[in-house]
Formats: C-alpha cells, structure tokens, sequence
C-alpha cells in the first residue's frame, strides 16, 4: 500500500498484485479443471458404461451403448471436450464468458450421467453400471465446480475495491 492508500483507507496501488493473484487462481483452478474434470470425462466415454458381473456377456463400452440415442459416449466426449476448451481459454484470456461455456457444457455432462447411471442401476436383471458412466460423472462433478470456480474468480475482478479496515 502506498501512503495515499493507507490515508484514505483503500487500496488501490496494487492492481499488479491483484492481477497476478487472479493470473495463479484461474491457472491452478482451470488445471484442476482440466485434471479431474476433462480429463475423467473423455476417458470414461470411451469405458464400460454397462457391466455385466456374472459372465462378462453383455459389457458394453460408451461408443456403443445406446440409451439417448446410439453411443452416448459420445455426447459425454464432445461435453468434455467443450468443457476442456472452456476452462482453457478461459483461463489463458481471463474471460467470464468462457467459463459460463465451462460450466454449461459440464452441468450438462453431469444431467446426462446421472440420468444414464439412474438408468442403468434401475434396470432389471445381472447388468449394472460400469465403471466408466461412473469416471464421467466424477468428471461432472469436479467440472461444474472448478467451472462455477473461474467464472466467481473472473467475475469479481470487474468489483470496485473495498475499504480496507484502519
């Protein structure tokens, strides 16, 4: 702080600082992001969704599962990977806008995968959910929260300083 800032109580000679801070929390949250989110969601689109526990006959991968429509492996892939870009760009131009896409693509991502585990552990007979549906909808939920993280972060920067306390 500066001495004009500690006269009138508030701080504004740090914007450098302020920056920075903003700079090191979107980075470490959108690669949180990209770690635990994107990066469970691709993967488990492309694992075993349906799980048979007794002979193995009637496992069935995301590509080929088709409960929305044929392979909803698919749709997960293409949420995760909006989701990813989201949190990358966001991050690299420190924009709101693209962790409002983060945060839509992966609320999303995580209404479909519970809809398709729901689905699955209803369903009558051996099958069961496997253990992909199940990395999809971890990734769903450590998307929307590290989402919903960078657009509060991003967001706040546009809020007037505030006194700070003598």
């Amino acid at each position: 702080m500066t001495d004009a800032d500690e006269k009138t109580g508030t701080r504004t000679g740090g914007e450098g600082d302020g920056s920075r801070r903003l700079r090191i929390g979107t980075a470490v949250i959108s690669l949180l992001g990209l770690t635990f989110g994107a990066t469970l969601a691709v993967s488990g689109s492309a694992l075993r969704w349906r799980s048979d526990s007794a002979l193995g006959l009637f496992n069935q991968s995301g590509w080929h599962y088709d409960n929305l429509v044929a392979g909803d492996g698919k749709i997960t892939l293409a949420l995760g990977v909006l989701m990813a870009l989201g949190l990358l760009v966001g991050a690299v131009l420190l924009n709101r806008w693209f962790y409002a896409v983060a945060l839509a693509s992966a609320a999303l991502l995580l209404a479909v995968s519970i809809f398709e585990v729901v689905t699955l552990v209803t369903r009558p007979g051996l099958t069961g959910p496997g253990h992909g549906v199940y990395m999809v909808l971890g990734g769903g939920v450590a998307g929307v929260l590290c989402s919903l993280g960078g657009y509060l972060m991003t967001s706040e920067r546009d809020v007037a300083p505030r006194p700070v306390p003598a």
